[in-house]
């Protein structure tokens, strides 16, 4: 029989839940040991990170940073940063244990310095350029919800073997306080022995911008040590000397900045083929014409998943035809606003599958910058703002 619970009442789950042991020796260091568990219930790998600090002394001092990782990483979810699932904290003996995502892969070390070796058979294998657009989005992701990372090194960043980045190992991350002067970890996560050194060594401060420097600093470092440097074919070196300048107010200010660089730069190198513009201009075009005026201030769909989902609907619904039975459907893969259309004019199907098939084919960022073309383009239509409601 179930007992009646009331708010604020303790639940308790008195079941054990038992992890096979399937690597006891994944990682360790001063502060603990790393192991893989497998859960036999679902038939899943699980990273278990142990905080057991190898001198007692500190072990009651630094456990309230090892809870503030789980803060941070329990705020976190994004594609390029490590999940955590759970935490089991002992408070009696100051140990705890987090339960986290396990990636199968290498270091990003290991990855850019054998990068020509990775067997393209079993590796989703990212180009440099593509491991570099992922850290920006992983640390946009981070600097947004006002965390740094803290320790960013060649172990705190892997490579899946479907191509994903992932950022790992929070351990002295903290959630950022602008009022908080006070930094008792400078002195660890500023690299003395580096050869290259930020400004905020010296000052005794870190901050996202740091963060930033030896993003820049390891990608920069890595590359030029690989195997093979002369096949990086990085595309995004100025960004990255700008990144780990010396002085903090001569590097971008944000990493969503780096991003709207990476745009910019992407924009100005884009090689576009005729095919390409014809694709881009039929559908465009016909997107464009099929639209009379807007009756409500203009919105456009601005995701990219969002965008594909709705033209592959529009062909779903017209798949035995040759063009589209209804314009409003077409107008809506891209049009969240009031408008008046042209009923009658006739838009070919082939025209949106070949637009669908290069979009798709298309990176990320080109995809970016395609629909944010399109959306310029309908933006200049006209749009007729209504009459202003009389009071009486």
């Amino acid at each position: 029989m179930a007992i009646v619970k009331n708010n604020g009442d303790i639940i308790s789950f008195l079941k054990r839940k038992d992890y096979v042991m399937v690597n006891n020796a994944l990682g360790g260091g001063s502060f603990g040991k790393t192991v893989v568990l497998k859960d036999p219930y679902i038939d899943e790998l699980f990273v278990a990170k142990k905080y057991e600090p190898e001198y007692e002394e500190i072990q009651e001092a630094f456990y309230k940073n090892f809870l503030d990782e789980i803060k941070i990483l329990y705020k976190l979810n994004h594609p390029n940063v490590v999940r955590v699932f759970g935490y089991y904290p002992y408070e009696e003996s100051f140990t705890c244990y987090i339960l986290m995502e396990f990636i199968d892969g290498t270091d990003i070390g290991t990855y850019l310095k054998t990068y020509e070796e990775f067997d393209t058979i079993l590796w989703d294998k990212p180009s440099p350029d593509e491991i570099f657009i992922q850290l920006i989005d992983a640390f946009c992701y981070i600097e947004a919800h006002s965390i740094i990372h803290r320790d960013i090194r060649e172990g705190n960043i892997m490579i899946d073997t479907s191509g994903k980045v992932k950022v790992i190992d929070f351990g002295i991350g903290k959630i950022f306080d602008p009022a908080d002067k006070e930094d008792s970890l400078v002195a660890d996560i500023n690299r003395a022995a580096s050869d290259t050194l930020p400004q905020e060594y010296y000052s005794g401060e870190y901050t996202s911008l740091t963060d930033m420097f030896y993003l820049a600093e390891l990608l920069n470092r890595l590359m030029a040590t690989s195997d093979n440097p002369e096949e990086m074919n990085f595309s995004y070196q100025e960004i990255i000397d700008k990144m780990m300048r010396k002085q903090p107010g001569d590097r971008y200010q944000s990493f969503a900045e780096i991003k709207d660089a990476i745009d910019k730069h992407d924009f100005i190198n884009l090689k576009i083929s005729e095919e390409d513009k014809s694709i881009y201009q039929a559908f465009s075009n016909h997107l464009y014409n099929v639209l009379n005026k807007y009756i409500s201030e203009p919105k456009f769909v601005t995701d990219i998943s969002d965008f594909i989902t709705r033209i592959k609907k529009v062909l779903k619904n017209n798949i035995f035809e040759d063009t589209i039975q209804n314009n409003a459907d077409f107008i809506s893969c891209i049009v969240l606003c009031g408008y008046n259309y042209k009923a009658n004019m006739e838009i070919p199907c082939s025209v949106v599958e070949n637009f669908l098939a290069w979009f798709e084919a298309a990176t990320s960022q080109s995809q970016e910058l395609v629909l944010a073309n399109i959306v310029s383009k309908l933006s200049t239509i006209y749009y007729e703002e209504p009459e202003p409601e009389l009071p009486f």
